[in-house]
């Protein structure tokens, strides 16, 4: 055993949901720490104070070549050139030896219109040089496997599963402040995650809203742009939906908590996290039928065409009725419980140690 180091440049990175996924397959992988090879994690410098990564201690490998892509490309592999590197946010040095690369899905491929030109040329060029000089290549669903195949970004026998965990709620306490303040009525209004990316598909709420049966029932849209955002893409969002910008992990459990229902319209997804953070919280799910979103969901979800606005209007409509959401309550805690941090971390494992 050579011992496991994980990349961890993304912890001085800007929060995003890769990153944040990232840290929690560390803290995951840590927690079997001692099972076989020793796990660190490497850094190019210390986590900023007050940063959501707090609870991980990396060790600090400053460089000359500063904390981006010189260090991750050049100083990294060459002091970890003994050990297995895991890297868990789709990139990786090509020129270290010994590594296993997660690539989260395939989205630069199938909405390159939702990426910057200069990123989404640079995904589709290196995705497939690093999934080749990788060990291994990991991803979070069997969609995301079969796509990254599709693609040609690895094939699908060097491609292993290690489904996210979903469980890092069930310890935040719930906020129940955020409702006060933009005048939320607990268990009276639907939920979703905003996003003005064309694949999160937003618009098909706004236009399933527009409809004298559920004006009374406001769309809370967290996290995500404001208004006028959607407005610039053609997108004109109804008179009951309310944006609240971002929000902390307590205020999410609490408006996932309290919400009459969580929709996630998403066109593809590599997992699609949230509906099943939702199921954990006890909040009912519509989602599409599309990406991972059927393998994740199961059962626990009400699953619609994302294309279907007459569909979404009459499963919201729908799921008014708290006997219909009741129907789906007993599969979607099976499905909250089925994605926990301690499995995927034990799968992790499993995977990385045949390389260590």
């Amino acid at each position: 055993m050579t011992g496991i180091t994980v990349n961890g440049k993304f912890l001085g990175g800007q929060l995003n949901g890769v990153h944040r996924t990232a840290a929690l397959y560390t803290q995951a992988l840590l927690a079997h720490d001692g099972d076989d090879a020793e796990v660190e994690i490497v850094a190019p410098r210390p986590v900023p104070e007050g940063s959501v990564f707090g609870s991980l201690s990396p060790r600090v490998l400053p460089s000359r070549l500063g904390s981006g892509q010189g260090w991750e490309m050049i100083a990294l592999p060459m002091a970890t050139r003994d050990r297995l590197l895991v890297n868990l946010c789709n990139l990786a040095p090509v020129l270290h030896p010994n590594y296993v690369v997660m690539i989260h899905d395939a989205q630069t491929y199938l909405y390159p219109q939702d990426y910057s030109g200069r990123q989404a040329a640079a995904y589709r060029m290196l995705l497939p040089l690093i999934a080749r000089r990788a060990r291994r290549v990991l991803t979070v669903s069997e969609f995301a496997r079969r796509t990254l195949d599709a693609h040609g970004v690895a094939p699908a026998d060097k491609i292993s599963v290690v489904h996210n965990g979903t469980d890092h709620l069930k310890d935040v306490a719930p906020d129940d402040s955020v409702l006060a303040r933009h005048g939320l009525v607990p268990g009276a209004y639907a939920m979703a995650l905003g996003s003005a990316k064309s694949y999160k598909n937003i618009p098909r709420l706004f236009a399933a809203f527009d409809h004298p049966d559920l004006c009374d029932l406001p769309l809370v849209v967290a996290g995500g742009p404001p208004a006028e955002a959607y407005a610039r893409i053609g997108a004109v969002a109804p008179a009951n939906a309310r944006f609240l910008g971002p929000v902390t992990d307590a205020e999410l459990r609490a408006l996932y908590s309290d919400a009459t229902m969580f929709l996630f319209p998403s066109r593809t997804e590599g997992f699609g996290l949230p509906p099943v953070e939702a199921m954990g919280c006890g909040c009912a799910v519509i989602s599409a039928d599309a990406g991972a979103m059927p393998e994740i969901c199961g059962k626990g979800a009400l699953l619609v065409d994302p294309e279907d606005t007459l569909a979404w209007r009459a499963a919201i409509l729908r799921f008014r009725d708290p006997s219909a959401r009741q129907a789906f309550a007993a599969d979607a805690a099976q499905r909250a419980d089925h994605f926990s941090w301690q499995r995927a971390g034990a799968r992790l494992r499993e995977v990385v140690s045949e390389y260590a």
